[in-house]
């Protein structure tokens, strides 16, 4: 009786730590978008989803909400271009290692595209590339959950 008991008592512990863990995970899983992600795409952010993805890759992009929004937000809130001095011995990863979907882009400081990068940007941490023996920097910033 006392280990139909323990394993009850045990069973029922391990149950609401369950249920407590699904409901903490389940915020980290909406997104925080900022305002500017509901108003239309402007014309450079046509133009880099074109390179990039290609005109019926763009098409399923505009019928499908929730992708565009995730697209409007890395274009408009989550890629910053920084100036920090370049030295030569630092530790910090280069663009060109970075893979290239789908054409070998050179960096330009007023028409950079971060959609031609494989950037992980699922990732929860910032993430910071040296554009190659250049001051620049880019920063992919995490994304924000509610």
């Amino acid at each position: 009786m006392r280990r139909i008991i323990l394993l009850l008592s045990l069973f029922f512990l391990i149950s609401i730590h369950n249920i407590e863990s699904q409901n903490k995970n389940y915020n980290s899983w909406t997104i925080e978008f900022n305002e500017n992600v509901h108003s239309p795409l402007n014309d450079i952010e046509i133009k880099y989803i074109l390179e990039a993805y290609g005109e019926s890759t763009y098409k399923r992009i505009l019928n499908i909400n929730p992708l565009l929004l995730n697209i409007k937000d890395i274009l408009r809130n989550r890629v910053e271009i920084l100036k920090k001095k370049y030295y030569k011995n630092e530790e910090i990863k280069k663009l060109s290692l970075v893979k290239k979907i789908n054409s070998n882009p050179i960096f330009d400081i007023n028409d950079f595209n971060p959609l031609l990068y494989d950037f992980d940007f699922e990732s929860k941490k910032n993430q910071i590339y040296r554009v190659d023996n250049t001051d620049y920097l880019i920063n992919i910033l995490p994304r924000k959950y509610k």
